[in-house]
């Protein structure tokens, strides 16, 4: 069953890569940076807030419509009592208002993405005659975010809140860019 879960993310994170033509030709990419506080692996694991690095991302969206995007995120946090969890999860996200018309666009939107994370357990280093088991591997993860809202147009920044890999709050800046047609079709 894990095997079969494995390959369906491993599926979904594959779409987030096919060439733009399958897609609409005229749509948008946005790349963006962003960092998050208080992850799920913080409350789950019961660790105090100070051993966390945080939650440092970059992030790749491609537009299939005005208000759906799929992308795919990678993500890292540090545990230092712990362990560290390197994520990659493709995304989805609805745009729910947008009011593009307005001098300063403001856009509120929400988020979900389920992926692998891959664990490595620093317990297991620290003494070569305890009995912990060693839990590094590849985990299903995933992170939900009701609230998002980017304000900018082409540059931008926005703020996150959410449940999951992400953190509780993430924000960072983002930057939309209008990808080229492959083929050009003569008339």
């Amino acid at each position: 069953m894990q095997r079969k879960i494995y390959i369906f993310c491993l599926a979904l994170s594959m779409i987030s890569f096919l060439p733009r033509t399958s897609f609409a030709q005229k749509g948008k990419s946005e790349v963006s940076l962003s960092y998050g506080y208080y992850s799920i692996y913080s409350f789950v694991n019961g660790q105090p807030y100070d051993v966390s690095s945080g939650v440092p991302m970059f992030n790749y969206k491609y537009y299939l419509t005005k208000k759906v995007t799929l992308g795919m995120v990678v993500a890292y946090e540090n545990l230092s009592n712990w362990g560290s969890y390197l994520t990659f999860a493709p995304e989805a996200t609805y745009t729910y208002y947008d009011n593009k018309d307005a001098r300063i666009r403001v856009k509120m939107y929400g988020a979900a993405s389920v992926g692998l994370t891959v664990f490595d357990d620093f317990i297991i280093y620290r003494d070569i005659y305890s009995h912990h088991l060693d839990e590094s591997g590849a985990k299903l993860t995933g992170h939900v975010s009701p609230f998002g809202i980017r304000i900018g147009r082409k540059l931008g920044g926005f703020m996150e809140v959410g449940l999951g890999y992400k953190g509780l709050f993430n924000f960072g800046m983002s930057y939309r860019f209008r990808t080229k047609a492959r083929f050009h079709e003569e008339n």
